[in-house]
């Protein structure tokens, strides 16, 4: 077991609000980052993290203390994201058009090194929230997760070849929205 004490799960079992509070908040610290790649805002993985955590709270029981209490509580958040994407699909996004002439307007003069430096993690995000919701959830779930096209398409009940397709659709997707702001900085550092 790693990263929280066997007596705060034992005592969560038996209803401790106390250990209660002390296990949301491990979990919350765990979590969030995790619930934040798969969503737009941190109101949505707030959300999602809520609805993680009762899974997590009440499968306590089910819990294998031989078993990393860490990567249980991943594996059951995952899951949860996965069925999040399932009962949401009829919702599906488009990604968002930018005129690039228009997202000129915000950028200074800049040297192409210095913006390449400048891009961040949640600059990387803001251009990976843009995406189509189903090749962003197998982007994340392929990247940051790791698991294969066979997984992912078990999980979310498409076939491999659906899963691959969302992967490259993302890169192809993010390689030009990150080409289009490049080429509008390149446009004035002429």
């Amino acid at each position: 077991m790693s990263g929280i004490d066997g007596a705060i799960l034992k005592a969560c079992i038996k209803q401790d609000t106390k250990a209660e509070y002390a296990l949301y908040r491990y979990c919350f610290a765990l979590l969030m980052p995790l619930c934040f790649r798969y969503t737009r805002n941190e109101d949505d993985a707030a959300d999602l993290l809520n609805k993680g955590f009762l899974k997590i709270h009440s499968n306590l029981v089910k819990y294998n203390e031989e078993r990393a209490f860490d990567a249980w509580a991943r594996k059951i958040m995952v899951n949860t994201i996965i069925d999040e994407y399932r009962n949401n699909k009829a919702y599906k996004e488009t990604i968002m058009q930018v005129d690039m002439n228009e997202l000129g307007q915000h950028y200074h003069p800049v040297d192409l090194n210095e913006a390449e430096a400048r891009m961040n993690s949640k600059e990387l995000k803001q251009y990976i929230d843009r995406l189509p919701e189903a090749s962003k959830v197998v982007l994340n779930l392929f990247v940051f997760e790791g698991l294969s096209h066979k997984e992912i398409a078990a999980q979310m009940s498409i076939s491999e070849g659906t899963s691959k397709w969302h992967l490259n659709n993302a890169r192809t997707l993010l390689k030009k929205m990150m080409r289009g702001v490049l080429s509008a900085l390149k446009m004035y550092v002429l």
